[in-house]
């Protein structure tokens, strides 16, 4: 009876995979075509370097172009901008008046007959420019910006003068200490005909503006159409139009096929926040890909270690555009810091396409499926989860048929009612589920395979191991990836946040496991007594506190909010695993787990302690949780991780051999 019981939720298990495979295409039918990396060079910080530098922009761009940048990213330009080239004076009216009065007395009188001249404030910002196009740019550009209430133009001394009577803000609160008011004033055509003039595609970043006319909104249109510009990356902390005009700014992305750039927070959890993002995002059915910002790495100072988390953003973080911004580190000249930014780009281009991505493209793809994960889909999901369950409480407890089927209809009758009645979507949970319960699943059944078959030879026992710790964890793995199937979760807008959780709790009940496995019930209590009734010895107290340490050390080096620092040697040894791999193994997995199940199966199979299965099991259920882990990094290509997996499986099986003929070896010493 007990085997029809384990023969029937395998099957149903099996089928509860098979009916929740829509997602799995979903999401790996958008990795395929997402295999495009774009590099984007930020136009006015190579300027600024430029000008710092001594050196003519246009040579710049030139030896960026050579080094394989065939995209330029431009952003509005401002007044602090336009007062960098020289090309207008900018002030505060304050301290402008001040020096008017004492140097300029004719500009001063031309101010006071002003109309509107008592009405300015002190704080408001006057721009001063002899340049005649200049003038003209500022009389149309803060036209479609203010009302004309709120600008002032007059001429004086043969110079134009604006003054801005409006609130303004601090548009570059990362980059400066000092408190300087400034405007977006669009994009100058000029620089946009010189940059396909060079053969560059070019990529808008567009900011909103606090003025009162929305006519600006208006100009983007024409530069999209007219240099045939594909992505937009909004800049600073709003999208155009925001809160009242979103949907110019969608309908632009409609109409031309727009792709948005998201970017990257620096602690790689999610995308910074911009206002109106996500609405336009959820109007245009989310035509968006993922940006890494260079200057992201200012806190390293190796250029090798930046080049190798360039590397990582796009292998394992699955960025593809990545926007370049010249290196900044202070102990280093300008022009120093600039070349060594575009040497690194020109080291990184081909290291990525000998990685099998395309990086001859200007544009990352349009159209990705943005379809959701539907109701049907996620409670094949829960079903497959609940199957599972029930064959673990199975293995495990052997409960009376009467629990099982009350667990059974209870999960039944939750699974229908949340996905198909209240529509709630607890796929992260599932995924959560899936990352707790596979890796614990796995450890249960390799133990009861290692007690239950001892007439095994060691090679079948080796074998029948790896192939349960691979398709039990191999479920989980697959059940993670068609749960966060989503653009949404492949774009890091949501992600996986139960990593903390999913690292301990298969550990914590991997002694259950064992003492199901190995002690039998009715011996349980007296055990438990006998063990707290003992005084801990000295040995005793400090394996606990060494198994402190390796559990702080073990969670403090999972996760991106790790504590804990990486050795210097730890780096280079992944950096020489990443040229070797698609993408590097983790280290849990072939430094800890399959040498872990060598040594446990070896062991166990010559001296059938069982103590061996509880201290190596440990070991492996690591490895475990590692290689259903990564699978949780969603916005990693299923692909990567699979490779990384495989990787890790490789080097293992290597390192665990090794092991294996080191514990034969001392067997043999031992015995003489």
């Amino acid at each position: 009876m007990k085997n029809r019981e384990h023969a029937f939720l395998w099957l149903a298990l099996t089928a509860a995979l098979l009916l929740s495979l829509s997602g799995f295409i979903l999401r790996t039918g958008n990795e395929s075509i997402n295999n495009v990396v774009v590099t984007a060079a930020d136009y006015q910080l190579f300027e600024k370097s430029a000008q710092s530098s001594s050196v003519a922009i246009d040579e710049v761009l030139a030896n960026l172009q050579a080094s394989g940048v065939k995209t330029i990213a431009i952003k509005e330009t401002t007044l602090r901008v336009l007062a960098a080239r020289g090309d207008a004076y900018v002030d505060s009216f304050g301290h402008f008046s001040a020096w008017a009065r004492a140097y300029q007395p004719e500009v001063w009188a031309a101010i006071n007959q002003l109309p509107q001249a008592d009405e300015i404030s002190s704080a408001n910002l006057i721009v001063t420019t002899s340049r005649p196009e200049t003038a003209s740019f500022l009389r149309e550009r803060l036209g479609h910006r203010f009302s004309a209430e709120q600008i002032i133009n007059f001429q004086a001394g043969g110079l134009d003068y604006f003054i801005i009577k409006a609130e303004l803000e601090q548009l570059d609160k990362s980059k400066t200490s000092l408190k300087e008011f400034d405007v977006q004033l669009g994009f100058e055509t000029t620089i946009l005909q010189k940059l396909k003039s060079m053969g560059f595609a070019i990529v808008l970043r567009p900011g909103d503006t606090n003025g009162t006319n929305s006519a600006y909104l208006q100009e983007y249109e024409p530069l999209v159409r007219d240099y045939d510009v594909k992505t937009l990356i909004f800049n600073y902390n709003r999208v155009s139009g925001s809160p009242d005009h979103l949907e110019v700014m969608a309908r632009l992305i409609d109409k031309y096929d727009l792709t948005i750039g998201v970017i990257e927070t620096s602690k790689q959890l999610g995308i910074i926040e911009q206002e109106g993002l996500s609405a336009v995002m959820s109007a245009t059915r989310y035509p968006i890909n993922r940006v890494y910002s260079t200057g992201n790495d200012d806190f390293v100072t190796s250029v090798d270690e930046r080049y190798y988390r360039w590397i990582r953003a796009v292998v394992d973080r699955g960025i593809r555009i990545l926007y370049v911004v010249p290196f900044n580190d202070d102990k280093k000249m300008a022009s120093v810091n600039m070349n060594e930014t575009i040497d690194t780009v020109a080291r990184f281009l081909p290291a990525i396409a000998a990685k099998g991505f395309i990086v001859d493209q200007t544009a990352v793809p349009y159209g990705l499926n943005s379809a959701a994960t539907t109701s049907a889909h996620r409670l094949a999901v829960s079903l497959s989860l609940l199957a599972a369950l029930l064959l673990y409480l199975l293995y495990l407890l052997h409960p009376q048929r009467k629990w099982m089927r009350a667990i059974a209809i209870l999960g039944l009758l939750a699974c229908l009612a949340v996905n198909l009645l209240l529509h709630m979507d607890f796929s992260k949970v599932y995924a959560l589920g899936a990352a707790v319960l596979y890796p614990t699943f796995s450890s249960l059944l390799l133990l009861i395979y290692l007690k239950n078959y001892p007439q095994h030879g060691f090679i079948k026992k080796l074998l029948g191991s790896l192939a349960i710790t691979l398709v039990i964890n191999a479920i989980g793995m697959y059940t993670i990836v068609t749960s966060l199937a989503d653009i949404r979760y492949i774009m890091n807008l949501s992600y996986f946040s139960g990593v903390k959780v999913a690292f301990i709790l298969p550990l914590l009940l991997f002694p259950l496991n064992y003492l199901c496995v190995t002690v039998p019930r009715e011996r349980w209590l007296g055990m438990l007594r006998s063990q707290l009734k003992k005084t801990p010895s000295y040995l005793a107290l400090g394996l606990f506190l060494l198994a402190m340490v390796v559990i702080y050390i073990y969670i403090g080096r999972s996760g991106n909010t790790s504590g804990i620092e990486v050795s210097r040697l730890e780096i280079r040894l992944r950096e020489v695993l990443e040229n070797i791999f698609l993408a590097r193994p983790r280290f849990k997995e072939f430094v800890i787990g399959y040498p872990a199940l060598l040594a446990m199966v070896y062991l166990y199979h010559r001296y059938k302690n069982d103590l061996i299965m509880l201290l190596l099991g440990f070991g492996v259920v690591i490895g475990s949780i590692s290689m259903v882990n990564s699978f949780c990094h969603v916005f990693t290509a299923v692909s990567i991780s699979a490779s990384r997996t495989l990787a890790g499986l490789i080097i293992g099986l290597l390192l665990g051999t090794v092991l294996l003929i080191c514990i034969w070896l001392a067997e043999k010493i031992w015995a003489i």
